[in-house]
């Protein structure tokens, strides 16, 4: 049962000491606190082991590996949890299980006291908490709760985990010294001219901006993701910062600096909610992503968090920003822009860049699908490489709101069509289960409302889309553009699993020639169709809405209507094939190498 304040549009979320009243039993709460922390510290300790094979993996090119511990690194945190919400059940007394949980807290409270990640250590908790008494809302005496402003270190020159190199004159002598002193320095095949490519760069970004440059600042660790290993810094004038980014490459000829990343979108491209998660090993997470969120101030901390892999602290992070946007607001959840969800209420804050989706009880027959599958699609999604095409769902649990802020519309239809996940009470909405992506701008409303280059680029990047994701072993199962998106920097992703299923998986086929004009005239197939079977001759037929779309595929992506180039993209998967797919165009190369396609946002 959770303490809840009815003056906040979240329910529960207040803040104070809690006054513990009763007797304590202390070596049970010790043994709690010790169970905690030691639990925690088992799950930083894996996660850093795990973390730390990024760089042996890229310099054998074990792109395979990586992708494993990515996956692997990805279930620590749950599995950590369930592990500990056991171990703790055995230990709580039959009697005042609260107040001894609460005594625990303040106990392991004591055993953060010198640590570089106490945020991470706190969410751990709140997680274990959350499932050990099953927190609906919140619960301010149980949990750790502060939805107030938060601060992130100072990231001056001077702070953990990250070096400045000074400029004298010479940006070449301060790029070279970047590179030397990084982990990967020993491995570069020619950093002298990796150098004077990427100081020629900068030269010619800065030229006619600034008057000159004091400083760069890195950060020490190297990012690590898929194929790419990234130094990642800004650039420093006076008190003016720009991204400095230099994605790193191990291919035939050697370790090399691939591009230079100097630009705020470029940057955010690299940390997008459209790609996996990075590998970086740090003490100090709060130092990376302030340092991040000083050159990327567009960027919520919950994201940055979570492109760190820290995904919990993300979502921690997420609430935060969501309860105080909404004590500074009045605005009210409604149906999300687009097209309605058959399987999915979709609804949203006007004023708030994320969607809640929650899954309906019953879908139509059309659907062949149960909410099981739907889960199952997301878990998908979660662990799978997006290689920036796929947004990344984050799932919560009894969350509450304020009943009064659901437009009436939207709380009729949460009742109606999904009362197995949201109950609803005179005064507030629970959301059994729920999950948040960021908002993007529905492809069909894009392609309508948007003046025709700008629709055309997105048509375009459309296609571009749907043949990363083929490269990637993922087909959409409904190609439809209603169910794909347009980011804040104009890159279409996908946002719709119901229908998602591996490219493995899926039985590609070609149309059968009717036997007579009458075969095709019926309503019904005349000849027999698995579950499983896809006719890609059927896309150019239903890939022509709105027009500008059967245009532009027709022009620049006549294939995927064919069934060879989805036969094709299945024997490259089955090959074991990992496609190039950086998060950056070929324009910022520095040795104009060639890829698959081009990266998206």
């Amino acid at each position: 049962m959770s303490r809840r304040d009815a003056r906040s549009p979240v329910r529960g979320a207040t803040e104070g000491a809690p006054a513990v009243v009763g007797t304590s039993q202390p070596d049970k709460q010790e043994a709690l606190a010790r169970i905690l922390y030691d639990r925690f510290e088992a799950f930083h300790a894996d996660f850093i082991s795990v973390t730390s094979r990024a760089e042996g993996r890229f310099l054998a090119g074990d792109w395979h590996g990586h992708r494993q511990d990515a996956f692997e690194r990805l279930n620590l945190h749950t599995d950590a949890v369930l592990d500990t919400v056991e171990a703790c059940r055995a230990q709580l007394p039959d009697t005042g299980a609260r107040h001894a949980w609460i005594d625990a807290q303040r106990r392991y409270v004591e055993y953060l006291a010198d640590r570089g990640d106490l945020e991470l250590a706190e969410t751990f908790y709140n997680s274990v908490t959350r499932r050990l008494f099953e927190v609906i809302g919140l619960d301010r005496e149980l949990e750790f709760i502060w939805l107030g402003p938060t601060a992130l270190p100072a990231s001056d020159d001077t702070g953990p985990e990250h070096s400045s190199i000074h400029v004298h004159g010479s940006t070449v002598e301060a790029v070279a010294a970047i590179l030397e002193r990084s982990p990967l320095g020993p491995h570069f095949a020619d950093l002298a001219r990796d150098a004077a490519l990427v100081a020629g760069r900068i030269d010619g970004y800065l030229e006619g901006t600034w008057r000159d440059l004091d400083a760069i600042d890195m950060l020490d660790p190297v990012f690590y993701r898929q194929k790419g290993a990234y130094l990642v810094g800004r650039l420093r004038w006076l008190n003016r910062v720009s991204p400095c980014i230099l994605p790193i490459v191990h291919d035939d000829s050697g370790v090399r600096v691939d591009a230079a990343l100097l630009t705020e979108p470029a940057a955010s491209r690299l940390f997008s909610y459209a790609r996996s998660y990075m590998h970086v090993l740090s003490s100090r997470p709060a130092s990376v992503v302030a340092l991040l969120k000083s050159m990327l101030p567009v960027k919520p901390v919950a994201e940055l968090y979570t492109s760190l892999g820290y995904s919990q602290h993300g979502k921690t992070n997420l609430f935060r920003a969501l309860y105080r946007h909404m004590e500074h607001s009045n605005t009210r959840f409604e149906h999300s822009r687009g097209a309605a969800g058959t399987v999915m209420a979709v609804f949203a804050l006007p004023s708030f860049d994320v969607v809640f989706k929650v899954i309906k009880d019953r879908f139509p027959p059309s659907k062949r699908t149960t909410p099981e599958d739907v889960k199952r699609r997301y878990r998908l999604v979660f662990g799978y490489d997006r290689m920036g095409r796929l947004v990344d769902a984050q799932e919560f649990e009894n969350l509450t709101f304020a009943r009064d802020r659901f437009d009436d519309d939207l709380l009729d239809e949460l009742c109606r069509d999904c009362s197995r996940t949201v109950s609803v009470t005179d005064t507030e909405v629970v959301l059994g289960h729920v999950y948040t992506e960021r908002r993007v701008y529905p492809l069909d409303l894009y392609l309508r409302e948007m003046a025709p280059d700008r629709a055309e680029a997105a048509a375009i990047d459309y296609g571009n889309a749907i043949k990363d994701l083929a490269a990637a072993n993922i087909f959409p199962g409904d190609l439809f553009c209603k169910n794909f998106g347009v980011t804040r920097l104009g890159s279409v992703v996908f946002y719709d699993y119901d229908e998602l299923a591996l490219l493995s998986e899926v039985n590609f086929r070609a149309l059968p020639v009717p036997d007579d004009d009458l075969d095709e005239l019926l309503d019904q197939p005349w000849f027999p169709v698995g579950a499983d079977d896809v006719f890609p001759e059927e896309f150019a037929t239903y890939l022509r809405s709105p027009p500008i779309v059967g245009t532009v595929f027709a022009e620049h992506h006549p294939e995927i209507a064919t069934l060879d180039f989805w036969e094709s993209m299945k024997q490259r998967n089955r090959a074991g094939d990992i496609p190039d797919l950086f998060p950056y165009p070929s324009s910022v190369r520095l040795h104009h190498r060639c890829t698959d396609n081009q990266p998206s946002d």
